[in-house]
This record gives C-alpha cells, sequence and structure tokens, in this order.
C-alpha cells in the first residue's frame, strides 16, 4: 500500500467500524500521515448512539487520530424531498446521508484527492459483500480516491480479537446510525424504542407511504411491523440477517 498524506477511516461506529479503528492503530498507520476517523450524522440515529460516539471519538483521540463528525440533510428531511422511504433496490438513502457529506468534507481537506479512505467491510459479514476487493484503486463514490478495505479477509473471531484488544464493547447488533434501517430484520424491529416508533409512524403519515416494503410486510405501518416481530407470523420472512445493504459508503458497520 504506497504511502498518503491523508487516511479517512469512515465509520459508523458499530463493531466493524471500531475493529477498524483498533487496525490501524495496531499497524501504526499515522506514521504514514494524518488519520482521520470520519462519522456522518444521518439525524436517524437510536437515542442514546450518542453515547457509543463518543467511546469511538475517545479511542481515535487516544491513539492519535482526529475525530470528525459531518451532518447530512437528515433521514426525516430527505424522505419529504422523494416523497417515500428508500427501498426495493433504491436505497437512496447512503448516498444522501452518507456519501454527499463524506464527500463535502474530504473534497475540502483533499484538494489533490490523494488521500486513501479505510472502510471496515469484510466478505464473512453479509452475503451482499462477499466479494469485497482489498483495493479499488479509484472508487468513483469517493472522488476517484483509493478505497481500502483493510479487513476483507478477517473473520467474526480475528474481528472480535481487535475489539478486545482495544477494550472495545462488542455489540449484538449492527450500528445504530440509522434506526430503523430500511434493512432492518426481526431483531432490530424488536429493539425499537418508543420514540423511534413514534418518529416513523408520524413520517409515515406525513408522505402517505409505510417505510416497509408493502410486498414484504402487506402494507403494514411500523406499528404493524412491531407487532409482527412480537407476536404474529408473516407469509414471507424478514430480510435475512446476513443480507443486509450492499452500498460502498460501509453502512451499518
Amino acid at each position: 500500500m504506497r504511502p498518503a498524506p491523508i487516511y479517512a477511516i469512515s465509520v459508523s461506529y458499530g463493531n466493524d467500524s471500531m475493529a477498524m479503528i483498533q487496525w490501524a492503530h495496531e499497524v501504526g498507520l499515522n506514521m504514514w500521515g494524518d488519520v482521520y476517523v470520519v462519522y456522518c450524522d444521518t439525524g436517524w440515529a437510536q437515542p442514546g448512539w450518542e453515547t457509543r460516539i463518543a467511546q469511538g471519538e475517545d479511542l481515535a483521540v487516544r491513539y492519535g487520530f482526529i475525530p470528525v463528525q459531518t451532518k447530512s440533510m437528515g433521514m426525516s428531511e430527505l424522505v419529504r424531498m422523494k416523497k417515500g422511504w428508500p427501498g426495493n433496490g433504491q436505497q437512496f438513502c447512503t448516498a444522501f446521508l452518507k456519501g454527499v457529506p463524506f464527500l463535502e468534507w474530504i473534497d475540502e481537506v483533499d484538494t489533490a484527492r490523494e488521500a486513501v479512505i479505510l472502510v471496515g467491510k469484510r466478505r464473512a459479514e453479509s452475503v451482499k459483500r462477499r466479494d469485497t476487493p482489498e483495493f479499488i484503486e479509484q472508487s468513483e463514490y469517493h472522488g476517484d480516491r483509493t478505497l481500502w478495505h483493510p479487513l476483507y479477509l478477517h473473520t467474526d473471531e480475528e474481528r472480535d480479537g481487535l475489539l478486545a484488544r482495544g477494550g472495545i464493547e462488542r455489540l449484538d447488533h449492527r450500528s445504530q446510525e440509522c434506526s430503523p434501517c430500511v434493512n432492518a430484520n426481526r431483531g432490530d424491529f424488536l429493539r425499537l424504542q418508543p420514540a423511534e416508533l413514534a418518529k416513523v409512524n408520524a413520517l409515515e403519515v406525513e408522505v402517505g407511504k409505510p417505510m416497509f416494503r408493502p410486498k414484504r410486510y402487506h402494507g403494514m405501518g411500523i406499528y404493524g411491523v412491531a407487532m409482527w416481530a412480537r407476536h404474529g407470523k408473516h407469509h414471507e420472512e424478514p430480510i435475512p440477517e446476513d443480507e443486509g445493504c450492499g452500498a460502498p459508503f460501509g453502512c451499518g458497520l
């Protein structure tokens, strides 16, 4: 890997993101250039997620990295603008809520486009990420900068080892940077807090469309989906635990 003046770790502060920070520390990445740890605020995080963000930023500072937070237009405004929810193969949320603010930030600090972007994607993480390469030399989603997935061959056990060595709590769920995510599964629905149900319901009423796929959930709104997750049965199973999103910005990591 060529040395670069800037390394930017795109994070959501889930398990793989935190492991990515620990990996960067263990290999001494900041001996090659400045290391930024960049979190994009989607405006849709689970209440209390700010505690995990603070833990991640503290870890970054402890290792001599530079934590950064960017702010997006927010999921609510995005749904209003699009007059509907992302999903059914049109997951525009990741581009607007993570891609755009990240690009705006890095274009300011890296005008020469020499930075290397790191994302904690792993092939073992999901079906959609099983072909993740180590490098994309010119990532169109990152301003043609080099995209690096150093953990692409790491197993769950190896990822967990990085977390343990960093004293980082291992979560039993994906990042809560977007909650609920359009790719939520039954376990995610069971973790939703009353305030999250209320915010989704209000937006469903406002745009006149349910958040989750009508064909999969028979047009049920969020309260109906939550009730199904707790007590009901469904003709079709929800999104499998290992399917998730294949977006290039590391959602949920």
